[in-house]
């Protein structure tokens, strides 16, 4: 009986052994796969954050280029309206030369046709000089008076021929007061064209510059092009890489959570066989122990038919002995039933436990938090420069200015520069300035702020006609300012020739071409 108790616990250890054992193999099996998966992961989740990296900084890159290139494409935009303005201007100058060129052909016949009747006028009267004198010279006043019938008509016949002389002088001198009438009007015309040709040669300088700037500013941005084109093909690159790095790292967790699975699974098996030979083995050591508790009752039966005891003590004590028997082997076997399961149901539940912990890491989240509070900080910085922006923009508009300057003061002063150079775009009044430069910083000397560009001065102050003008207001012309001197001339700088066809100067015709606009800066 001691010996098979003994081999019965023998047989138990072994099944122990066993099923220890080949939940080790499996435990194994997952360990090893676990860490060559994870420190691949690791490895992947590292490039892909490089390659972010990488991404971020091509696209700053592009969106910097990008913005640079907007800004070149404004400044295009500026200089391609300055050139079409330019072009106009060429275009009005070469109408107002073409104008001034019929004024002076009509002129010049104007100028021909006078000295022509000045000179037939001449002739008619050294004719009848010659008249007078061939038929009795000195001696005609004397025939004139013996012939005379009475001394009043004595006197109207000298009257007469003193009034034949004076017409004629007169006449002479009014012709000879049309042809230099005339002739002035001729000069005149001729300058002005002059002047209308420095101006035009200057505009076509201009628009050859702007032409020049304009090509250069478009070469930047088609270099531009390229470059945002090759910055966007690396970035494109970049998201391939990090598209390709993510399926991996998917693969990787899919095959993470699969061998997860697996090992759960097999934890599982293991444990479910472990219990089911743990059982097994019970049910045998039960069976074992109820048979021997029969051979024993049996024996023990037999003894008492062969005893000497009384009947009553002899079956008291086999039931007892039964009892305790009964009680001993089913609570030995309920407290090891309850043991296995329990520890069977923890361990499977700590092995799960680890498996969700695997396949629940994700970075995602943790991206898109950080990308929503760059987005959110960019934009409020965005908006703090619009303000700034904004803010400093109302501070130069609402800033203006008082005088007591008089129109005639202003004359005065643009006046001392008088023969100082036209230089466009300059803004010395010694060194070289063009015509609305010139009369801004005039009027700036008195405190008053004007725009800088002629078309633009033509909104300054306010509107008034030119019978309404008067010294110190300004008159705008298409492409060119002055100042209005009061006498019906203009002080200005005129153009790049030199003084005094050009530069700064004093012209007596403010009306030498059409207007645009008077405008009175100075109450």
């Amino acid at each position: 009986m001691d010996n098979s108790e003994a081999q019965k616990k023998e047989r138990g250890k072994e099944v122990k052994k066993r099923i220890i054992a080949l939940s080790l193999v499996l435990a194994m099996s997952a360990s090893l796969t676990f860490p060559v998966a994870a420190a691949r992961k690791d490895e992947v989740q590292a490039e892909k954050a490089a390659t972010e990296s990488k991404l971020s900084a091509a696209e700053s890159k592009a969106d910097e280029l990008e913005s640079e290139k907007n800004a070149l494409l404004g400044e295009i935009d500026s200089l391609d309206q300055s050139l079409v303005q330019t072009m106009a201007q060429i275009e009005i100058l070469n109408g107002e030369i073409s104008d001034k060129e019929s004024a002076i052909e009509d002129t010049k016949q104007k100028l021909e046709d006078a000295q022509a009747e000045k000179d037939k006028q001449y002739a008619s009267m050294k004719k009848r000089i010659q008249y007078l004198y061939e038929n009795g010279g000195s001696n005609a006043w004397a025939q004139m008076i013996l012939e005379s019938g009475s001394i009043t008509d004595m006197f109207d016949k000298a009257e007469y021929t003193e009034k034949m002389y004076q017409y004629d002088r007169d006449e002479l001198q009014k012709m000879k007061d049309v042809v230099t009438e005339v002739t002035q009007l001729g000069e005149q015309l001729t300058q002005e064209k002059a002047e209308l040709e420095d101006m035009k040669q200057a505009q076509e300088e201009q628009q050859s510059s702007l032409q020049t700037q304009m090509d250069q500013k478009k070469a930047e941005a088609s270099d531009y092009e390229t470059q945002i084109a090759n910055v966007q093909a690396q970035a494109q690159e970049y998201k391939n890489l990090i598209e390709q790095q993510n399926a991996e790292l998917k693969k990787i967790q899919e095959e993470e959570a699969k061998a997860a699975e697996e090992a759960r699974k097999a934890a599982e098996k293991a444990a479910a066989e472990k219990a089911a030979k743990e059982k097994a083995a019970k049910e045998q050591a039960a069976a074992e122990a109820k048979a021997a508790e029969e051979k024993a009752a049996a024996e023990s039966t037999k003894a008492e038919q062969t005893s000497t005891k009384s009947e009553d003590t002899t079956d008291n004590s086999d039931n007892n002995v039964s009892e305790d028997t009964t009680d001993n082997s089913s609570n030995s076997a309920s407290e090891d039933t309850t043991d296995n399961s329990s520890n069977s149901a923890s361990e499977d539940t700590t092995d799960n436990s680890n498996v969700s912990e695997d396949t629940s890491n994700d970075d995602a989240s943790n991206d898109t938090t950080n990308d929503a509070s760059n987005d959110t900080s960019d934009n409020d910085s965005n908006y703090s420069e619009d303000v700034s922006d904004d803010s400093s923009s109302t501070t130069d508009n609402s800033s203006s200015s008082t005088s007591s300057a008089t129109g005639e003061a202003v004359v005065a002063y643009a006046s001392q520069f008088i023969g100082n150079p036209y230089v466009y775009g300059g803004n010395s009044l010694t060194n070289g300035i063009d015509c609305s430069g010139f009369v801004q910083q005039v009027f700036a000397h008195f405190g008053y702020s004007l725009p800088r560009v002629s078309d633009a001065q033509a909104g300054a102050g306010r509107g008034i006609s030119y019978s309404e003008s008067r010294a110190g207001d300004i008159i705008v012309y298409s492409g060119h300012v002055a100042i209005l001197t009061g006498d019906g001339g203009i002080v200005h700088a005129s153009n790049s020739a030199p003084y005094p066809q050009g530069g700064i100067k004093y012209s007596s015709n403010a009306l030498y071409r059409p207007y645009i606009a008077i405008r009175r800066i100075v109450e």
